[in-house]
């Protein structure tokens, strides 16, 4: 469910070409100066993270597990972003140099630890999108003003229930026991599944027209960054909502998440009693859950035409999806939400 979903789209087409979608990392920190780990930054074209890595460390003949970078990146796009090495490897600089598709690379320095996952600020985006409809501008302008107010729901994207869209399926055979899977996809297949419940609670949310709400016994995250806890006055949370600088935080069903607790407590059980699943069944896939925000502003956001092409620029935290955000001014077939 759209926060905008009854002001039309801009339609349009995305990822034309690589260039159509630009993504820069927002580091959480720089290098230190000395250590055992080597910093580069490196932008590709048409490379996703995982691939790049597997070639390099084949040019070098190195174990790629030893590469650390903190956030994948798609391949049909042009991204930059951090990649770790031990510092003793030679001709790493060289190795990325020679595949084509690689832009630029450049050292960054020493640190004491490898890049880890979830190691960064956020991202950086600029999107294009293409051969919009001739009402474009005006609906842009309309979207984009609801969503300052509003602030946009960060649902997963479609691109975490993968390829056929089953993922979420397979995760959930296998927190009950049902299903069996590799070990390097278990990991990815039940949060597939976390992901998809989390979609499905926030599109009902949005659907009530609570999006914007403190409701009884909510989880609320303060913004951008900082812990949890579960509101217990309503009036006056309601005000740093709109503010801001909370947001409510909505489940990623574990054996020990962070509980909510009256009406809210309520929805998630149903959810989950209705799915035949407990909280318990989460331990045999050793997925203890978590909570992530659902409702976030609009940050350093612009966008302008050129011609009939829109050009969207924005940042987005750690974990959230651009085309989730892109979704509400395309009115795309393929939104989030529908994926359960």
């Amino acid at each position: 469910m759209w926060i905008t979903a009854d002001l039309p789209g801009v339609e349009g087409r995305l990822k034309d070409e690589p260039e159509d979608f630009r993504v820069w990392e927002l580091p959480a920190y720089e290098p230190a100066g000395e250590g055992h780990h080597a910093y580069y930054q490196v932008t590709k074209r048409d490379w996703s993270t995982e691939a790049l890595l597997r070639k390099v460390s084949a040019l070098l003949g190195r174990d790629g597990r030893d590469f650390g970078y903190a956030g994948r990146k798609d391949r049909r796009a042009v991204t930059t972003q951090r990649i770790s090495c031990p510092a003793d490897w030679s001709g790493v600089a060289e190795a990325f140099g020679q595949v084509e598709g690689v832009l630029e690379v450049e050292f960054l320095g020493l640190h004491g630890n490898k890049l880890r996952r979830g190691h960064l600020r956020g991202n950086r985006f600029c999107l294009m999108v293409r051969d919009c409809h001739p009402e474009a501008p005006a609906r842009a302008e309309a979207i984009a003003a609801r969503l300052a107010r509003t602030g946009w729901a960060n649902y997963y994207g479609q691109q975490r229930f993968g390829r056929d869209g089953d993922n979420a399926q397979q995760g959930k055979q296998l927190v009950l026991g049902r299903g069996k899977a590799r070990r390097n996809l278990r990991e990815l297949l039940v949060n597939a599944y976390q992901s998809a419940l989390f979609n499905r609670l926030l599109a009902e949310r949005v659907e009530r027209g609570q999006f914007a709400t403190v409701l009884d016994g909510d989880v609320l995250a303060h913004l951008p960054q900082g812990g949890l806890f579960v509101s217990t006055d309503r009036q006056a949370d309601q005000p740093r909502l709109e503010r801001f600088e909370v947001s409510p935080a909505g489940p990623i069903f574990g054996f020990k998440m962070f509980a909510a607790a009256g009406e809210c407590d309520r929805l998630e059980q149903e959810l989950l009693a209705g799915e035949g699943i407990k909280p318990d069944d989460f331990r045999r896939v050793s997925a203890p859950g978590s909570r992530r925000r659902q409702r976030l502003p609009l940050e350093d956001f612009s966008y302008r035409f050129e011609g009939r092409d829109l050009a969207l620029e924005f940042s987005l935290p750690a974990g959230s999806y651009a085309t989730t955000l892109l979704d509400e001014f395309q009115k795309s077939c393929d939104s989030p939400w529908r994926e359960e």
